[in-house]
């Protein structure tokens, strides 16, 4: 792989995973809501998700290239509905009281992930366009999916930071700060139903 095409697949690894999509805005979501404490096990089950659904891609773009897109197809409507449920979920929320006990769970995080069809975009176009070309073995694209997943796992990271910092923020206004994660949620279905 020529420089050129290491820092052209660095950039779109970068835009794709620091950009909002699902995980990210819920790893925001669940912090400014619960905190570190009661939300990282959901984001420790977005990174752990991300990691089996690359394992996954790799291994369908590897073995099954031809069959790949009915299955995008149908995917794309079913992630999309879910990210309507959640931008619905989101802009229902409330901030939370200490003395309530809410939850953030590591399989809701993990779940999303299977749904979240950014991320089998993302990886598949990856894999298709700047790695096969170049790593012919699945061992090769397995370990090159460490680098993806590191990558994702550091944008979902930062996110579940920024929530952090604006905790205190978005107890005086989580009306319209959900109301603006939840667009950014329509948005994204939109953008992945209209293909």
């Amino acid at each position: 792989m020529s420089i050129s095409a290491f820092f052209m697949m660095l950039g779109y690894m970068v835009i794709c995973s620091f950009t909002p999509g699902p995980g990210n805005i819920l790893a925001l979501n669940t912090t400014t809501q619960f905190g570190w404490r009661k939300g990282k096990r959901l984001i420790w089950g977005i990174c752990a998700g991300y990691v089996c659904v690359q394992i996954i891609c790799t291994l369908a773009v590897y073995g099954l290239n031809s069959f790949l897109t009915p299955v995008l197809d149908v995917l794309k409507y079913v992630g999309g509905i879910y990210m309507v449920w959640l931008a619905i979920q989101i802009f229902k929320s409330k901030p939370l009281n200490a003395d309530n006990e809410g939850k953030a769970s590591f399989r809701e995080g993990f779940s999303l992930q299977f749904v979240n069809v950014k991320i089998y975009f993302y990886i598949m176009t990856l894999l298709m366009i700047y790695l096969i070309p170049y790593i012919s073995t699945l061992p090769g694209l397995l370990f090159a999916g460490v680098g993806v997943v590191g990558i994702g796992s550091i944008a979902c990271l930062t996110w579940a930071f920024l929530g952090l910092k604006i905790q205190t923020l978005y107890k005086k206004h989580h009306k319209l700060i959900n109301f603006i994660l939840s667009l950014f949620l329509l948005y994204c279905a939109w953008d992945i139903i209209r293909g």
